[in-house]
């Protein structure tokens, strides 16, 4: 790999940003899985080796997730919360399964899942996530201890505990905000983050902010990884909870991460984003992530702002970045008890209002009304729901409007052009059609669900021409035809030749050729209708009819 010097000022400004946020939250997510906090430290720096052997994305950050750990949490505590002696096991067993299930959907190359996710979708997940990154902050920024996780009970909580705001810990907040959001404006190039930090830790120790009741990080306790040695029976005696367990980390982690990812891509180089070299990102991360005792990631939204927002350039900023937080754990465990734990939150915050996409819903609105209602649904889902219900309900969204488009796809009249040689779609330009010839373009694959959409259209266009004798089906972007199109055409032809109507296909690739012409064949029908062009069939006009 060759690599630039020019892009090391900015990876090394990235790599000690992601560093710096990722210690404190590595930390607080292991809280949340039930692990002690050493577990999370090895389960960032993993992450970040995994990706750089095999992400696709320069900017885009592996690492501990919110939506990922919390799942996995419940799925341990709900599976086996009573067997708190395997505990460790268990998750071992489901990290590294969920790592297994990912290398093996890269190989049969199930990325293709992350094609559903379209701009407008992609735009309402991210602009909802940026918002639930804020308002997952906000008991650390006001000091209120806060029971509700969903996005709206949170808000009303909040509202009905303000008297019990913590007001030293909110200015500071509101002024660490403040000042990356304008530091970020007039410097953005120098990492605002470390400026921060070095800032709030001289604040802390000028003016005692612990007396005030400010909350600080808590220290690392034990700094070295614990190999974890798998117990197969215990895999054996519970391989159906196990399996179903890591089936659900393994989507969770890799549904999470795509729209990330791919969005980051979206910006960088959308050839370079390669969705099945991030299942085996992913895939060797929780493997190596669950034998050192860490818990499942996923893509993180905050810290890949952060990198971005920094100037990181290339991948080398996650080996930055691993590197710094060993040398913090071996060197400095006690380093976190220095920083106020708003600082972290004010950081997250200020991550995600950069995230957001400010005027992305009113240009949809106004240019086309149709993705709008795709972007704010996808916005209010991510709120209402939750970040993986988000997601789940953004791809139900997604699919549903692929076969909605493609259930009712664009269509056309086309007529020949004598003065060009050309086929162009029927206007009124293009000079009356021809009574005798029809040629008609289908502008989708033809599926169970489409085909007698297809064939009615066919039909409505030959009553049409009283003097009709010959229909020529454009059939180039017909990609593909399953067994029951295929019976639904055999039917219409069969229909169409009663009437002394010929059909022909013009155009059609191998796969559509093969499984039309063996239906045909079948029902003794004639198969010799496939043509290489339009042209090919009005030259050969005569001899069809």
């Amino acid at each position: 790999m060759n690599y630039n010097i020019g892009s090391l000022k900015g990876d090394l400004f990235g790599g000690i940003s992601v560093a710096v946020l990722s210690i404190p939250i590595a930390v607080a997510y292991a809280e949340i899985a039930h692990m002690p906090p050493e577990s999370g430290l090895y389960t960032a720096v993993f992450a970040l080796l995994a990706y750089f052997i095999f992400g696709t994305s320069k900017h885009a950050i592996i690492g501990t997730d919110f939506p990922t750990v919390t799942l996995f949490a419940a799925v341990v505590v709900g599976a086996f919360g009573s067997d708190h002696g395997s505990a460790p096991q268990f998750m071992m067993l489901i990290t590294v399964m969920a790592g297994v299930w990912m290398i093996i959907a890269g190989y049969l190359r199930l990325g293709f899942i992350a094609n559903f996710l379209s701009k407008p979708i992609l735009l309402g997940y991210l602009n909802g996530v940026s918002i639930m990154l804020i308002v997952s902050q906000l008991d650390k920024l006001t000091g209120i201890h806060l029971g509700q996780d969903a996005f709206l009970r949170r808000i009303l909580e909040v509202l009905g505990k303000l008297q019990l705001i913590h007001w030293p810990t909110l200015l500071i907040g509101i002024a660490s905000i403040l000042f990356l959001l304008f530091f970020n404006r007039i410097a953005a190039r120098i990492p605002s983050a470390i400026v921060l930090f070095v800032v709030t830790v001289a604040a802390a120790k000028v003016f005692d902010l612990g007396s005030l009741g400010v909350t600080f990080m808590p220290a690392i306790q034990n700094p070295y990884p614990s190999f974890v040695r798998p117990d197969l029976g215990l895999f054996a005696g519970h391989f159906a909870d196990i399996f179903f367990a890591s089936a659900a980390v393994m989507f969770v982690s890799y549904t999470s991460a795509m729209p990330v990812v791919r969005g980051v891509a979206v910006a960088e180089d959308s050839k370079a984003f390669d969705p099945n070299k991030e299942f085996y990102a992913l895939g060797l991360a929780h493997v190596l992530i669950g034998f050192f005792g860490g818990y499942p990631v996923s893509a993180d939204d905050s810290r890949t702002a952060v990198n971005i927002a920094v100037g990181g350039k290339t991948k080398f900023v996650n080996l930055i970045a691993a590197f710094l937080i060993l040398m913090t754990v071996f060197v400095m465990p006690g380093i976190l008890t220095a920083i106020p734990l708003v600082t972290i939150a004010a950081i997250i915050a200020a991550a995600g209002i950069g995230m957001f996409e400010h005027g992305a819903g009113l240009r949809l609105f106004r240019t086309e009304r149709s993705e709008f209602w795709v972007f704010a649904v996808c916005v209010v889902g991510v709120l209402a729901l939750g970040v993986y219900q988000g997601i789940l309900f953004a791809i139900v969204l997604a699919i549903l409007q692929l076969v909605k488009r493609s259930s009712r796809p664009r269509e056309a009249e086309l007529v020949y052009d004598k003065e060009t040689a050309k086929v162009i779609e029927r206007s009124e330009h293009s000079g009356l059609p021809n009574d005798e010839v029809v040629i008609y373009r289908f502008g989708s694959a033809l599926l169970f669900y489409n085909a007698d959409y297809f064939a009615e259209r066919v039909s409505r266009l030959a009553e049409s021409k009283k003097d009709l004798r010959l229909i020529v089906i454009d059939a180039a972007p017909i990609n593909m035809i399953d067994l029951t199109a295929s019976h639904v055409v055999k039917e219409l032809i069969r229909d169409l030749s009663r009437h002394d109507i010929a059909v022909v296909f013009a155009g059609a690739n191998g796969s559509v050729r093969s499984a039309l012409a063996s239906e045909l064949e079948n029902n003794d029908v004639n198969s010799d209708i496939f043509y290489p062009s339009i042209q090919a069939v009005l030259s050969d006009r005569d001899s069809i009819q």
